[in-house]
This record gives C-alpha cells, sequence and structure tokens, in this order.
C-alpha cells in the first residue's frame, strides 16, 4: 500500500467501526516523510508524504471504508520527570540544570502538563547516575513520545545555532 497524504484522526466519528491496522512510527521517524513500515497484521506500507509533515500518534493513513491504516507512537526508553516530585526553588534549579544537560545533546523534549520525558541518549545506568547527582526524582522507563509533535524549543528552527 502506498500513503500520499493523512486523511484524518482515529479519534474522528468517521472511523468508529472501521478495522484498524497499526503502523508503529518511532519519535525519530515521525518526521520522516518518506519511509517504508510494515503494520501490526503484516500490511506493508510505502510512506510519500509532503516535506516537514509530522506523523502523530492516531493520524489516519488509509482508508477502505471498513479498515484503516493508524500511525501508533510505540513507548521508548526515555527521561521520564514529574514536575510534582521536584517542586520548590531547589527542584526549580534541577530542572534548570537537567534542561542544560538535555540542551548540550540537542535531546528533544517532550512536556506535558504533568511531566517532562526525553529521549535516552545514553545507557540506563548513566542517566540514572545523572539524575541521582542532580538530585532530580525522575524514572527512566519506556514513554510513548511526541505523541502530538515535540515541544518548541529554540532549536526547532536551526537558526543562529551551529557547531
Amino acid at each position: 500500500m502506498e500513503v500520499r497524504s493523512i486523511v484524518g484522526d482515529v479519534g474522528e466519528d468517521r472511523f468508529t467501526h472501521r478495522r484498524c491496522h497499526y503502523l508503529d512510527i518511532g519519535w525519530g521517524d515521525a518526521a520522516k516523510h518518506r519511509q517504508i513500515g510494515c503494520t501490526d497484521t503484516g500490511m506493508q506500507v510505502r510512506i510519500i508524504l509532503p516535506r516537514s509533515t509530522f506523523l502523530h500518534d492516531g493520524a489516519v493513513l488509509a482508508d477502505d471504508g471498513e479498515q484503516i491504516v493508524v500511525v501508533r507512537r510505540p513507548e521508548e526508553p526515555a527521561l521520564a520527570v514529574r514536575f510534582d516530585d521536584n517542586c520548590g526553588a531547589d527542584g526549580a534549579r534541577r530542572m534548570l540544570l537537567l534542561g542544560y544537560l538535555l540542551g548540550n545533546q540537542h535531546a528533544p523534549i517532550d512536556v506535558g502538563h504533568d511531566r517532562v520525558a526525553a529521549p535516552l541518549f545514553t545507557s540506563e545506568s548513566t542517566a540514572r547516575r545523572m539524575l541521582a547527582e542532580l538530585q532530580i526524582t525522575a524514572d527512566v522507563r519506556p514513554v510513548a513520545m511526541a505523541t502530538h509533535g515535540w515541544s518548541r524549543t529554540s532549536a526547532d528552527a536551526h537558526a543562529g545555532h551551529h557547531h
């Protein structure tokens, strides 16, 4: 099957009774406009989308009236930090230091209403050691990230910052 556009979102009423074929697209591939994948039911899908298209969790890539192909964001290793676990002035200081370290790694961040998550770019033991040194209460665990895009940062535009 060849896909050339996103036709909707699985949450729309028109897709309520359709059989779903889920295509797992990790956070690192969500912005790739050309790729080939295989659904959970074995259907091969060739994606050829316009540049800058983001494959969000729940994006419907195909609909034949009975079945749909849906993007599903799998959980992947991440640093997951709940804001409530790192409160007060000292918690804010520690979170700023974590942000500084993640920024130096050019790590994208996924900010929710109660937590921040970032892809794990190192081993779990190294990440846990860094969190302990910063005295940040957090977890290193699988998280579905960037389900609807990454949180905007200055690095998104890549303007004025080069190495």
